[in-house]
């Protein structure tokens, strides 16, 4: 393992502290976020590519978490990572003021946050909510954001208008919490892009001959992939913050069903790695069969999808990847100039809510992002 600046250089991807450190610090711990098993799922697929999940049988969100990685450790604690960050979301949040947003926070673009039903920035403004503190990230000023894009509807009071739509698109989990924020500020960029994409119709789409794909890490599982006989689609997305957005289909004769991941980062190399194993992941996790929202009946199952798109069209990965810059600095770094593509892109600066309960060896945060979507179905349109 090696460092740069705050980072410590892992395979497949960028932390502050390594896998065996932040484990022994966190496992005293897992009882306490309810955590009562960690398996490995890695054996029950033929591809190899790490797969984990811990388990919190009282969950009032998701019992099951999966996580993944190019290492065993890295896969364990990126199950558990997930685990706290649903855990962290069910505990009661501090609630600032209640009351319309036209005279509690005017400032605030109610319009623009992810709602289940689209109204006008008049109606929303008399709506009255209780309203949770957050940080500008950009200016540093104080704000406040409604609680209820966090609350899940279970735990919203009976009077609570059901408008909001409270999504996992910007909770992270982190050793620090600039790791956390990052990882917030990258997921929420990956999910707008691709929400973008499919209403385009996937016209944003570069397809890439996985062959030519350079970076070592991505390089491996790529191979494991095509070894295990995975039909893989796999393509780099086009938006507008100028950052490296990959999204990867898997399919075999032996599970006739389409799995897919995407994945952010300012490096290519991370972002198709990330893409990569989360459809590996998305398919572990279905043969498991134990989270929570899976179809028992899935209509996709022997339904013979499209084979995957002829590589006649397909893009070199070096040729696809040359404009991007690569990223300058630490954490710090990283996460400014996102939030600043962020706020370019949305014409607002992004909220961040620090969810971290004291005392604990790991930060919980979620990244609120006016003027960004994510895609309600889990599917990846392909």
């Amino acid at each position: 393992m090696r460092r740069e600046d705050d980072m410590a250089v892992l395979p497949g991807t960028l932390r502050a502290r390594g896998p065996e450190e932040t484990w022994q610090a966190l496992a005293p711990y897992l009882p306490g976020f309810g955590i009562t098993r960690v398996a490995r799922l890695t054996g029950l697929d033929c591809i190899g590519v790490p797969v984990w999940t811990a388990i919190r049988p009282a969950s009032l969100t998701l019992t099951t978490s999966q996580g993944k990685g190019l290492t065993d450790g890295l896969a364990r604690l990126s199950a558990v990572m997930e685990a706290i960050e649903l855990w962290h979301v069910e505990q009661p949040l501090p609630i600032a003021a209640a009351g319309p947003a036209a005279e509690v926070a005017p400032d605030c673009p109610v319009a623009d946050l992810p709602l289940t039903v689209p109204h006008s920035a008049d109606v929303l403004a008399r709506i009255a909510w209780e309203w949770t503190p957050g940080t500008h990230l950009i200016s540093g000023e104080p704000a406040v954001v409604p609680v209820d894009l966090v609350r899940r509807r279970a735990q919203r009071p009976e009077w609570a208008p059901d408008l909001l739509r409270a999504t996992s698109t910007g909770l992270a989990c982190g050793s620090t919490r600039d790791e956390a924020l990052l990882h917030a500020l990258y997921e929420v960029v990956e999910r707008d892009v691709l929400y973008r994409d499919g209403w385009s119709g996937g016209r944003n789409r570069i397809l890439i001959a996985p062959h030519t794909v350079t970076d070592p890490d991505a390089r491996e599982v790529i191979n494991r992939l095509l070894d295990a006989g995975m039909g893989l689609e796999f393509f780099l997305v086009d938006g507008p913050y100028g950052l490296p957005v990959c999204v990867a289909y898997l399919w075999s004769e032996d599970h006739p069903q389409v799995f897919a991941g995407g994945g952010c980062h300012a490096r290519p190399g991370i972002a198709a790695t990330r893409a990569l194993t989360e459809a590996a992941q998305s398919r572990a996790a279905v043969i498991a069969g134990t989270r929570d929202d899976l179809p028992s009946d899935s209509p996709d199952f022997g339904s013979l999808p499209h084979r995957p798109a002829t590589a006649r069209s397909a893009m070199p990965w070096p040729q696809a990847t040359a404009h991007f810059p690569s990223p300058l600095g630490g954490f710090t770094g990283h996460i400014g100039e996102v939030a600043e593509r962020i706020e370019i892109v949305t014409g607002h600066d992004p909220v961040v809510l620090d969810l971290s309960a004291p005392g604990l060896p790991v930060h919980t945060v979620q990244a609120v992002c006016p003027g960004t979507r994510s895609r309600i179905r889990r599917a990846m349109p392909r």
